[in-house]
């Protein structure tokens, strides 16, 4: 039988603790979340020798371990309270090697808090490439605690750490790591009575209790009030026990360093890096290469998804053409084509730009630009009431609002975070993609400009209109919304690596399928509910459309394919779907849209990208050429006094109306879930629909 112990990965942002993670669980891993906070908990499972197995748990990163946020309030809770459910066992401290002085700062707290600990040596490629050396024999006698060098990302190092783990969970009821500072220096001997107090293994797990006391969920009322008591009869002034410990610990870190790290001279260094982020970071240079990057994936969307995607839409509406000539008129045959196969359609088609879209984004990732996209936006995110940390919801909201806004709470200060969380929406995700291309593909000409695809610069257009209400939306709310609490912006950039195709393609693949299944789910369903919706409707009227047309199909036999297209639109209008279309056109006439495209509207709140399967399914019913493509469909699509439906004005407003609304279901659940309360939402889904609506009428009677 295997035994099974904890153990928590811990270390500072970019350090590689992600990819250790990784590269330990595999597959086996699962996400949720802390109890009581909005904070991820990613953990996995990790067979560490023949009878030890481990759940790995991967702690937020942070840069010490006195918590500046929600992520590094998590972790201080995990580490410090003795009864949390996910406190481990032993402890794997990620160390950047090109980088060690500020690891090894958060390396020696993490090792005074008494639980086992392994430090893990990541990025020695890069270190080496800097001329830094690292005696890990030396480091390992000088910290106390074992040492090993890994690459998660080529899985070297990694069986050496497992059977380091390994030998230390036999060695641990035995095991008794030194502490790296005596704080009892620096405090006296109160902490002592704190420690017992909490009941915990050490003095510096005792000073932080002391310094976040009434911020640790896990101490009572008792705990509190004796621990205030204690602070204020010793005096204790927490900046400057702080500032002595770190002082203290950056000496000894620095004599570790004389002995066990050879570094050369800076002087002699020219690295890669630092040569790209003269341009790249340059206040001029950088945002020019940002818009050409930006530019360039838009293009690529259209320019290198326009193959695959033809192929696809050829292939349904063939498929399509080929059972309506083989199989007899029935209703199994009406479903399986009009139904499935038109939900299918609306689906694959995009499956191409999809991948298209998340290879970008993950390409950025994986070189390290994407976080010197946040070091440029800082200037500009400040000046509407935001700062750099929140470039990255926003960017991300480009691929999906819901992750994006999760994604806002490393953001310390609460109104930041609050006008982040309210503004993502207007990024335009990736489920607005398939929108924006049917659209675009029957309202703007394929033409160039010069080296330019027109419609990519209309595409590249419509995320920048998002992008830019957001600023404009940031700035009111930053005026409605009083704080007295000031933010600083600081991160560490990453250095510029080559990307992983092998983690690029994976990707592509993996959000292809989740596309597939989760939305395509939502999409099938809404897709035969439609169907049975656009089929069916009062017995008494559909039966009345019928006799009518079968009477004058036999007065005019030689007009019974104009009047099978007749009977097939009347029959549509007065089906339970072209009732409830009807019933709102009033409101969305003033937008240039009829009755079919305000039930898209309508379904489109599910997700998105129901608004092609939703068109796919009503022309589909509405239509008896099966082989046409929905495009062909759409673009023949006529109102009763013969004028096309979607023209340059009404086909901009949609475009218009689909970047600014709340049409997502899921983001409002996750606003909700962020904030704890059902206001922000509501007011969110409220102002978007305000906005979309208005800018999408403007947008009408401008080019209409």
């Amino acid at each position: 039988m295997q035994a099974t112990f904890t153990i928590a990965l811990v270390g500072n942002p970019n350090s590689g603790k992600s990819s250790l993670f990784n590269s330990l669980t595999g597959l086996k891993q699962r996400v949720g979340n802390f109890p009581g906070v909005t904070v991820d908990k990613k953990i996995g499972s990790s067979r560490i020798s023949a009878s030890l197995t481990a759940n790995i748990l991967d702690l937020p990163g942070t840069y010490s371990l006195y918590p500046k946020g929600a992520d590094e309030q998590v972790t201080c809770e995990v580490l410090l309270n003795r009864n949390h459910k996910d406190r481990p066992d032993m402890i794997v401290a990620i160390a950047d090697a090109s980088n060690l002085r500020r690891n090894l700062l958060f390396c020696s707290q993490i090792m005074d808090l008494g639980i086992p600990v392994v430090i893990a040596l990541t990025m020695n490629d890069i270190a080496r490439q800097k001329g830094i050396e690292v005696d890990t024999e030396e480091l390992e006698r000088m910290m106390g605690v074992p040492v090993v060098k890994i690459n998660p990302r080529k899985n070297k190092g990694i069986s050496q750490l497992k059977k380091t783990l390994a030998d230390m969970r036999l060695a641990a009821p035995v095991y008794h790591g030194r502490e790296f500072i005596d704080i009892k220096e620096h405090t006296g001997t109160w902490l002592d009575e704190v420690k017992e107090l909490c009941h915990l293994e050490s003095r510096y797990g005792a000073l932080q209790v002391a310094c976040s006391y009434m911020e640790l969920s896990f101490l009572n009322a008792a705990q509190r009030i004796r621990i205030s008591a204690l602070v204020n009869e010793s005096g204790f002034h927490k900046a400057k026990v702080q500032a002595e410990e770190i002082m203290e610990r950056y000496r000894k870190i620095g004599t570790i360093m004389d002995k066990a790290v050879a570094e050369a001279s800076p002087l002699k260094q020219s690295m890669m890096t630092d040569r790209l982020d003269k341009v790249l970071l340059h206040p001029l240079w950088g945002n020019l290469v940002l818009l050409a990057v930006l530019f360039m994936m838009f293009q690529s969307i259209f320019w290198l998804a326009e193959y695959p995607m033809t192929w696809v839409e050829q292939l349904f509406a063939l498929t399509s053409g080929w059972l309506d000539g083989v199989m007899a008129d029935s209703f199994f045959k009406d479903l399986l084509i009009n139904g499935v196969l038109a939900g299918l359609g609306g689906i694959a088609i995009f499956i191409p730009q999809i991948m298209i879209l998340f290879g970008f984004i993950t390409l950025l990732e994986d070189t390290g630009y994407m976080a010197r996209i946040s070091f440029l936006s800082d200037r500009l995110m400040r000046s509407v009431g935001l700062n750099g940390r929140s470039v990255m919801p926003l960017i991300s909201g480009m691929a999906c609002a819901v992750p994006a806004i999760m994604a806002a709470r490393t953001i310390q200060n609460r109104k930041e975070r609050l006008i982040t969380i309210m503004v993502t929406p207007l990024m335009s995700c990736s489920a607005r993609l398939p929108v924006y291309t049917i659209l675009i593909g029957l309202v703007i000409p394929d033409k160039s400009l010069w080296i330019f695809n027109l419609q990519g610069l209309v595409l590249m257009g419509l995320y920048l209109l998002g992008f830019v209400m957001a600023l404009i939306v940031s700035k009111v709310m930053s005026w409605l919304i009083r704080t007295k609490e000031r933010s600083y912006f600081l991160m560490e950039l990453p250095v510029y690596r080559s990307p992983r195709w092998k983690n690029v393609t994976t990707t592509m693949i993996e959000k292809a399928k989740v596309f597939v299944v989760d939305a395509g789910k939502v999409i099938m369903i809404i897709s035969l509910v439609l169907w049975v919706l656009a089929t069916f409707g009062p017995p008494g009227k559909m039966k009345e459309v019928t006799a009518k047309y079968e009477t004058l199909k036999q007065q005019y036999p030689d007009q019974a394919p104009e009047l099978e297209r007749k009977q097939n639109t009347e029959r549509l209008e007065h089906s339970y779907a072209g009732i409830m279309g009807k019933a709102i056109e009033p409101a969305i006439r003033p937008l240039g849209y009829d009755w079919k495209i305000g039930i898209a509207i309508i379904t489109s709140f599910a997700a998105r990208e129901v608004f092609v399967g939703t068109m796919a399914t009503l022309y589909s019913v509405g239509s008896d050429e099966s082989s046409d493509t929905i495009r062909e469909k759409m673009r023949a699509a006529r109102r009763p006094d013969g004028s096309p439906v979607y023209t340059l004005g009404s086909g901009v407003s949609l475009l218009v109306f689909y970047v600014f609304a709340m049409q997502c279901m899921s983001t409002l659940a996750i606003v909700k879930r962020e904030t704890r309360s059902w206001k922000y939402p509501a007011l969110q889904f409220v102002y978007m629909l305000a906005l979309a609506y208005a800018s999408a009428w403007i947008a009408f009677h401008t080019l209409g």
